[in-house]
């Protein structure tokens, strides 16, 4: 996470930038030439010193993690989908899959500053519902693809206007019970916000918290260590007057009525995804899944503090119809997933990763006991592809994967 300390000169910056930090994106762009190719939209000054400003303007801590971040967006394809609108974004998260639509929150508008607001109804969220019916490689998609598309859009502004902008969190816990509370569910949304501060640092301008429960000291005390400690500092929990203080940084026209808002609607939430228990007939079910049923899914150990993978050598020319398609579970525990495509030439690996290697789907963590992971990417290139495992974060067991891999040309 940023280890640096709580700025907000972003916030107000003009495009007046100081002759030094012209050199450090000149440096940095020029280091990352190739990742920048990949996602043009990036190669801009103003978004390049955000990730300067966001560590502390040590390039060669910025080179590894902006290179990630490109190879991320680019192996997702957002650089390629129209988040030109706030609606457009929305309707990408909506169609992720039928279940993670039960992921609360939305984004609903622009703050008096121009930024973004994304309002999260954490409170409404069914975490034992959600694990049990969904990927969770998919809700990690719904929020990076989220968090890209509000980059779009604030690099469309920033380059009309010159200014820097972020984004404004509303987080409402309206709803959320110790007895709701499912602490495995807790363990993957605080996994997905320390990947998204790898993704975004320094965008968040502002998190207000409303509807606090009594409690709030044990959520605070589970999610706060992933929390970068200018983001901390950036977080206000807001009392009994929470309406009058977000009216105050937030046109009322925005909100919608359930947020002290006059934003016309036929309900008062409007259409903010408001999750509620997800419908037992959307959970997984291991006997309607072929591809559990079958007898030669391969077994493979993943060492404490360790990592292992599975190399697939496709050989012939370009197909851009071919696909690798995978299906895998553990049944105890998390690991970390990813693919990666060797050098050009390369068709033999000692190691999970190696300098080089092309992301071809990112590396998350993901808990697979309830639901198995199962996608298909596109794989166009000849070459080495690596499933890679990673139980690195391991610290006593190694665990066990059961696995299917299938590469189709058409």
């Amino acid at each position: 996470m940023p280890p640096t300390p709580f700025i907000d000169e972003l916030a107000s910056m003009a495009a007046n930038i100081s002759a030094n930090d012209k050199l450090l994106i000149d440096e940095l762009r020029s280091a990352l030439k190739d990742d920048l190719e990949l996602v043009p939209g990036y190669d801009d000054d103003l978004s390049l010193l955000r990730w300067l400003v966001g560590w502390d303007r040590r390039v060669d801590v910025v080179v590894p993690k902006l290179s990630q971040a490109l190879q991320t967006v680019n192996a997702l394809g957002l650089q390629n989908e129209d988040f030109t609108s706030l609606e457009a974004v929305k309707n990408y998260c909506d169609n992720i899959s039928k279940p993670a639509c039960y992921m609360p929150g939305s984004l609903i508008g622009h703050d008096k500053d121009g930024n973004v607001i994304s309002l999260q109804c954490l409170g409404v969220i069914d975490g034992t519902g959600l694990l049990r019916s969904t990927m969770i490689s998919d809700l990690y998609l719904m929020r990076i693809a989220e968090s890209e598309g509000v980059m779009q859009l604030i690099r469309d502004s920033e380059q009309q206007t010159g200014r820097q902008y972020g984004t404004c969190v509303i987080i409402d816990l309206d709803g959320i019970s110790m007895d709701s509370i499912d602490w495995a569910a807790i363990k993957v949304i605080t996994g997905m916000l320390s990947k998204l501060q790898e993704l975004f640092p320094d965008v968040l301008r502002k998190l207000y918290v409303i509807r606090a429960p009594s409690f709030i000291q044990l959520l605070w005390a589970a999610i706060s260590p992933c929390l970068a400690k200018q983001t901390q500092q950036k977080i206000e929990f807001l009392g009994g007057d929470w309406k009058e203080k977000l009216r105050a940084n937030i046109d009322p026209s925005t909100l919608y009525e359930h947020w002290g808002g006059t934003r016309p609607s036929d309900t008062p939430s409007g259409d903010v995804r408001m999750g509620g228990k997800v419908p037992k007939d959307l959970y997984y079910d291991p006997a309607l899944d072929a591809t559990a049923q079958r007898k030669d899914l391969i077994k493979l150990n993943v060492p404490a503090r360790g990592s292992t993978f599975v190399p697939i050598l496709v050989e012939g020319g370009v197909n851009p119809r071919r696909k690798l398609r995978w299906w895998w579970k553990c049944d105890s525990g998390d690991l970390d997933f990813a693919v990666r495509r060797a050098p050009c030439g390369v068709e033999t690996a000692s190691k999970a990763e190696e300098e080089g290697d092309a992301v071809c789907w990112p590396k998350w963590r993901l808990l697979t006991e309830f639901v198995p992971d199962s996608r298909a990417i596109k794989i166009p290139a000849p070459g080495l592809y690596k499933l890679t495992f990673d139980n690195s974060h391991g610290k006593l067991w190694s665990k066990t994967v059961k696995y299917y891999v299938t590469i189709e040309e058409d």
